[in-house]
């Protein structure tokens, strides 16, 4: 959402009268950073950083210390922010970590509130759940086996007015911009992926709903996009131990919330796995099930096991950290699981190996230095181009220049953009041409994987001083 038509033009509802299929949340809160650092990429990023890592962060050490103790707490911390797909996801400004971190601040209040006898806490819990569909449509889908678990176990159901407040609060905040755009549901629904798409999905994105590779598709996702094989050991060893643990000793103690996260995470997983179209992302709203019962059971061992599954677990926590944070290894040419030309299609993960460790999961790892886009921009505007125009003629196919970024950009350097049909002859539009060479010239700017942007301004090329 652009800075000046919230701010400078006196239009506050642009953002949600705003024609997208997603809510508002994200682009609010961009909006806000625009605000006060300017116009540019990185302040949503940041912001988004600063507000839903400590959520995320706090909503698995209150669910861990209330499964096992302050220690449990501090280890699903570890495990949370040390998932690679939720550390990768936080160097973007997307909408599937903040959706994360909502579910389990959810997940938390919901506990907290003591099968909503507490009604403050129920109504925090609603505020959750309301904040985390004018996020992303798809949070209520990670809630489908808790609620139930909360509500039958110890007659939760039985406090009404809790459940009014947590009903009432998620309303109102989250049914107000779902109502303005009523005749719009049909793009919502294809944007959650429960109907047709609006673009054609891979196959292998959307296998039928009562086959085999449907029912495993999201474990292969946690295996080879979420956690990579060394968090998911721990992962299942946890779920394993702690199912065991419920069955041994029924029933357990109402303030064990133990059999409530293995409903959650069963109900979250049936949920994903019903919806028509799969991806990977999908998979990252059930961390705080999976970081909580990935690491309660280290806790229970005697000492020294303990003391090893302790370093074991930090080990491939750093693992993660330096292939989806510094992009240890990584090739210029790999290409992410967001990428149309990877194999079987976008967000689809491999299902043929056992990914150990990845220098590149979805989108990005490390930061990319090669090629100062932004700048070429903003050169070309000070030499008098009032726009730009794209041609893209890669030869290799990745997300670090697409038309969405370029939008973005252009727009924080003052132009205007024209898509890929620029006027001819036009002095003041410029057409940028990406690709391997280009007229037997040097590029502009030289991007990270080898491909270089080249400026044609009517019948000449030529870079801006």
């Amino acid at each position: 959402m652009h800075r000046d038509g919230l701010f400078q033009h006196g239009d506050p509802l642009r953002v949600v009268t705003f024609s997208t299929y997603y809510p508002p949340g994200a682009r609010l809160l961009g909006a806000a950073a625009m605000a006060l650092v300017g116009k540019g990429p990185d302040g949503p990023v940041i912001i988004e950083n600063a507000v839903f890592v400590p959520l995320l962060a706090l909503a698995c050490y209150r669910v861990g210390r209330m499964t096992a103790g302050p220690r449990a707490g501090l280890l699903a911390v570890v495990f949370a922010l040390g998932t690679p797909l939720i550390a990768e996801q936080f160097h973007v400004f997307m909408l599937d970590a903040p959706q994360a971190a909502l579910v389990a601040v959810a997940v938390w209040l919901i506990l907290a509130s003591e099968r909503f006898a507490r009604v403050d806490l129920a109504a925090l819990a609603g505020l959750a759940v309301g904040l985390g569909v004018v996020t992303k449509q798809l949070g209520p889908l990670y809630l489908l086996g808790l609620l139930p678990a909360v509500l039958l176990r110890g007659e939760g159901w039985r406090n009404r007015r809790g459940l009014a407040a947590f009903a009432g609060v998620a309303l109102l905040v989250g049914a107000p911009w779902y109502l303005v755009h009523l005749g719009d549901w049909h793009r919502f629904i294809r944007a959650a992926g429960t109907g047709e798409a609006s673009e054609p999905v891979p196959p292998a994105a959307a296998p039928p709903i009562a086959s085999l590779a449907n029912v495993g598709w999201y474990g292969w996702a946690a295996l080879n996009g979420l956690l990579l094989a060394p968090l998911f050991a721990f992962a299942a060893a946890g779920t394993g131990a702690s199912l065991a643990q419920v069955l041994r000793a029924r029933p357990r103690p109402l303030a064990d919330p133990t059999p409530e996260l293995l409903w959650g995470l069963l109900g979250a997983w049936i949920g994903i796995t019903l919806m028509r179209h799969h991806d990977v992302r999908y998979a990252m709203g059930t961390i705080v099930f999976v970081a909580v019962l990935g690491t309660a059971w280290i806790v229970r061992l005697q000492p020294r096991r303990q003391a090893l599954a302790t370093g074991l677990l930090v080990a491939a926590v750093a693992a993660a950290h330096l292939g989806a944070t510094f992009g240890g290894g990584r090739d210029p040419g790999q290409l992410p699981l967001s990428n149309g030309a990877v194999h079987e299609g976008e967000g689809v993960p491999p299902r043929d190996r056992v990914t150990v460790y990845s220098s590149l999961d979805y989108l990005v790892s490390k930061p990319l230095h090669g090629g100062d886009v932004a700048g070429l921009m903003r050169r070309l505007r000070a030499e008098g181009v009032d726009a730009i125009a794209n041609e893209d003629s890669g030869d290799v196919n990745d997300h670090m220049y697409e038309t969405a970024g370029l939008v973005v950009l252009a727009h924080a350097a003052g132009l205007r953009f024209e898509g890929i049909d620029p006027p001819q002859q036009d002095a003041r539009v410029a057409q940028l041409i990406r690709a391997s060479s280009y007229d037997g010239s040097s590029p502009c700017t030289l991007l990270f994987n080898g491909t270089g942007v080249w400026v044609q301004i009517g019948d000449r090329v030529a870079c801006p001083s």
